[in-house]
């Protein structure tokens, strides 16, 4: 029979090896967490945010659109409106956005490239789910799964009028605005046609999928690209 030191010492024992266990796998979740990196390029009105969220959330990992401009204009020293108003005016670059942008310092667009490719990666780095700003471009392919989501100018001006409270033919106007804008950001950064798919691993038409499946959709071919997922993010799939 054994000694009561003994018992005391194999207690003690699977203590600490249920501790290392614990971070161990600790360890590996983060690990795995960080290899989540998917880019999501969206159409106005196509609900690629809230996919973009959902998705982050299920994945456990940060969902970064507005953190981007944050981290731009934390680099660059300037306002965060600034930024917002040069993402939005990019086509403009030799007027007044880039004008209050660099305070009357040389300020090419070269610059503010450079401080967004720092940023995004790194974002990369701890893993999340990026929102527009060509981080498909900047990441390229087999460091992150990108995504598009795209629908129809009838079903994202349904929802763009539902959610803004105005009517059919001013919701479709904002949509062809906002679309426009965003196409021009990716042509003047990067000389690309933001509908081009070959950018893209995975182009969703939200007009045929909800959220949770266009979500399911996601994860499976994440799966099927060889991201280990474990079985609680693979409910569906």
């Amino acid at each position: 029979m054994k000694c009561s030191v003994e018992r005391l010492i194999e207690a003690l024992i699977g203590v600490e090896l249920a501790q290392q266990r614990k971070a161990a796998e600790k360890k590996a979740t983060q690990e795995r967490k960080a290899s989540y990196v998917v880019t999501v390029s969206r159409g106005y009105g196509s609900q690629g945010h809230h996919i973009a969220q959902v998705l982050a959330d299920r994945l456990g990992v940060r969902c970064c659109d507005r953190e981007i401009l944050e981290g731009v204009a934390a680099q660059a020293d300037v306002d965060n409106e600034l930024v917002k108003r040069l993402e939005e005016n990019l086509e403009n670059s030799s007027n007044s956005p880039w004008g209050a942008f660099f305070r009357n310092r040389p300020f090419p667009r070269e610059r503010y490239l450079h401080h967004l490719v720092k940023v995004v990666l790194n974002i990369s780095q701890k893993g999340g789910v990026i929102v527009g700003r060509g981080a498909n471009l900047i990441l390229g392919p087999g460091k992150a799964f990108h995504i598009r989501i795209v629908g129809s100018l009838e079903s994202c001006a349904q929802r763009v009028a539902k959610r803004k409270k105005i009517d059919l033919e001013a919701a479709r106007e904002r949509i062809k605005t906002k679309d426009r804008q965003r196409a021009d950001y990716l042509k003047q950064l990067y000389g690309i046609d933001i509908n081009d798919c070959r950018y893209y691993d995975l182009v969703i038409n939200i007009d045929r999928f909800d959220v949770d499946s266009a979500l399911e959709l996601i994860l499976y071919s994440m799966q099927l690209a060889g991201y280990d997922l474990p079985k609680e993010l693979r409910k569906a799939v």
